[in-house]
């Protein structure tokens, strides 16, 4: 596993009430999250390291190639929580055009790009204008915009060719006048980022020590969702504002393609309290794993604290691509990462859907939001549960 140059930088101990920040060595996130810094939000790492996804792409690759390759993804996701990936296979052309129809998108005026509103949309499909949301919880809030677009069943031929309809998540897409690159553009992005996401998930699979077809059935109509972002500049002392603020994903994986791509403005915690920024080569994505990961491999392998701050005096776009199990799979630790000397984490006691866990971590992240905390109900309705896809009586 190579080891790119990173920047660090420290972050500063924050006393005021409500603001992500680290004190007494615990992290503390608006979200509601509190974490001890040295146990769950990443090791002691100085910089990102690069995996080679070669043995995963080639259909000629050895098997001595595959076992060096899930060596490399074990200490990615033990240590780190983050990697970059390269020689993945996705045709960099089919990212290319979706950056050109995210640009097309955001280039529209406000009121074009408010037709197709989050605040329009229960399961948070759609746009969102500057300091609309505000993670960390300061005075402005998020200098961002973005525009999410969720899973579309029909449009996956590995899945299942539904999803139960109250996972369904209805996107809110530009008018064909508007942005027309855009759609088409976006859907032909997931269709790449989905396909290898399945095959690393299988190869994560054995990585945890799973049986053979273990994720089978959990992602036969996965979460795939895009959040396209766009971050303006901002004064490096300005404390009324970021780029996004410090949080964990809330899915399986993330993979994360950004423009121009030696940008320096993601920012990943390590357990000393620093901020290290990931430095990217053309044609690679940074993965990092979401708290669903997390909470199946007991905290073993990390969800780890990350935010965006663009003080690099250029503009910068990127499309995380969200993946994660069927959003009615119950998700509890795997018992090969309960022991004596790591037991069972506190909070996952009893299961979880990524249904829940979204519905919850969204209504705090985007407290304008007409499904705020306190508005609605996070839960799935009783019987909707699943485990290993199939439904289970009362729950």
């Amino acid at each position: 596993m190579a080891q790119p140059t990173t920047t660090t930088t420290t972050t500063a101990k924050i006393e005021a009430e409500g603001i992500a920040g680290v004190f007494n060595g615990k992290l503390v996130l608006s979200q509601g999250m509190t974490r001890a810094l040295d146990s769950g939000t990443g090791g002691n790492f100085k910089a990102i390291p690069v995996v080679d996804l070669t043995a995963l792409i080639s259909e000629s690759a050895s098997e001595a190639d595959k076992a060096e390759l899930a060596v490399s993804l074990r200490e990615a996701c033990t240590n780190v929580g983050f990697f970059v990936i390269k020689n993945h296979g996705i045709d960099w052309t089919i990212v290319e055009e979706a950056f050109a129809g995210l640009k097309q998108f955001f280039d529209l005026p406000l009121e074009n790009k408010m037709k197709v509103h989050q605040s329009k949309s229960p399961s948070f499909m759609g746009y969102e204008e500057p300091y609309y949301t505000n993670v960390d919880r300061l005075k402005k809030g998020d200098l961002k915009e973005s525009m999410t677009t969720g899973y579309e069943p029909e449009l996956d031929p590995e899945g299942a060719g539904y999803q139960p309809e109250v996972l369904y998540r209805k996107n809110q897409w530009p008018e064909d006048g508007d942005a027309p690159r855009f759609q088409p553009a976006m859907r032909a992005y997931r269709a790449a980022c989905l396909a290898l996401m399945r095959k690393l998930v299988r190869l994560m699979g054995q990585v945890m020590g799973t049986p053979e077809g273990y994720f089978e059935n959990k992602f036969t109509y996965p979460v795939a969702g895009i959040r396209g972002l766009y971050y303006p500049p901002q004064a490096a002392d300005d404390s009324e504002s970021t780029g996004l603020g410090a949080h964990t994903d809330v899915q399986f994986l993330t993979m994360i393609a950004q423009d121009p791509f030696d940008i320096q403005s993601l920012e990943v915690l390590n357990a000393s309290g620093e901020w290290i920024r990931p430095k990217l080569e053309p044609h690679t994505f940074v993965v990092n794993l979401g708290d669903m990961m997390s909470r199946l491999t007991n905290n073993a392998f990390v969800s780890t604290v990350h935010r965006v701050r663009n003080i690099t005096g250029r503009p910068r776009w990127s499309l995380p691509f969200f993946f994660g199990l069927n959003n009615d799979e119950l998700v509890s630790p795997l018992p090969q990462f309960i022991s004596k000397d790591r037991p069972l984490s506190e909070g996952y006691e009893h299961g979880i859907t990524a249904y829940e866990h979204y519905n919850r971590r969204m209504q705090r992240a985007h407290h304008q939001h007409t499904t705020a905390v306190d508005k609605c109900d996070p839960t799935l309705p009783r019987g909707m549960t699943r485990i290993d896809g199939v439904l289970v009586p009362g729950m």
